[in-house]
């Protein structure tokens, strides 16, 4: 199989087709919605991508803005906005070294696709002081994240993407060696994450400032907490 970074230039396009070929980012804006009532927001989406979720929230009536480290996924939601004739905002930044700051605040501020389990486990605090610093007072955070459970899976197989994954922890220091194969197009992605517990993520929740944490296993939040034995990932939300 051919090695491909999925998230830049021509693997971007692959990545978009593997996960939302099918509207699937319609369907999670749409998830969020079920629990977020307020509109016309200030929206940030941390690690937009090309723009597939912040363009739903501005075609919604919320004033959005998108970052990500990437400046050709920029580059695209930028076009993508233009052609839609809408006022999101897409900027480069990379947030583990530049500040928020000037972005301003934000009434709901989410991050999912575990873009945060991409940050090295001993920055996530500094990150999420960083986001909180950008969070209304009444605000909310959403994010998703790796998680490491009382079992960690080292093989998984996503059948409905045609993804079959290999895990390999390091468990001193969280670091998951992630590698996924795309069958139908016969390349892999290769890439290292980090990966936490879920008691380490609310408490550093609740040391950058958040309150009022809860995580559940789907964008909506049925049902609070967890259900299955070994969540592969979990969505948080906090209160500002």
């Amino acid at each position: 199989m051919i090695m491909v970074e999925l998230y830049r230039h021509a693997g971007l396009a692959m990545y978009e087709q593997v996960h939302y070929a099918r509207g699937e980012h319609i369907d999670e804006v749409e998830q969020i919605l079920s629990w977020y009532k307020s509109t016309g927001s200030r929206v940030l989406d941390v690690g937009c991508s090309a723009g597939l979720h912040a363009l739903e929230f501005a075609g919604r009536g919320h004033r959005v803005t998108g970052i990500d480290l990437e400046p050709s996924a920029v580059r695209l939601a930028r076009k993508r906005n233009r052609e839609r004739h809408l006022a999101a905002r897409f900027l480069s930044i990379d947030i583990q070294h530049d500040s928020l700051a000037p972005l301003g605040r934000f009434d709901l501020i989410y991050s999912i696709g575990n873009v945060l389990s991409h940050v090295r486990k001993e920055r996530l605090r500094t990150v999420l002081r960083k986001i909180k610093r950008c969070c209304a007072a009444d605000g909310t955070l959403l994010f998703d994240i790796f998680i490491i459970g009382p079992e960690f899976q080292e093989e998984l197989r996503d059948d409905e993407h045609g993804i079959a994954w290999k895990r390999k922890l390091d468990a001193a220091t969280g670091m998951i060696h992630l590698q996924g194969a795309f069958t139908a197009f016969a390349v892999t992605q290769d890439f290292q994450v980090w990966g936490h517990t879920v008691e380490e993520v609310v408490t550093i929740l609740q040391h950058t400032g958040f309150t009022a944490i809860e995580y559940a296993e789907s964008l909506d939040f049925p049902d609070n907490g967890i259900t299955s034995g070994n969540p592969f990932c979990l969505r948080f939300r906090a209160r500002g």
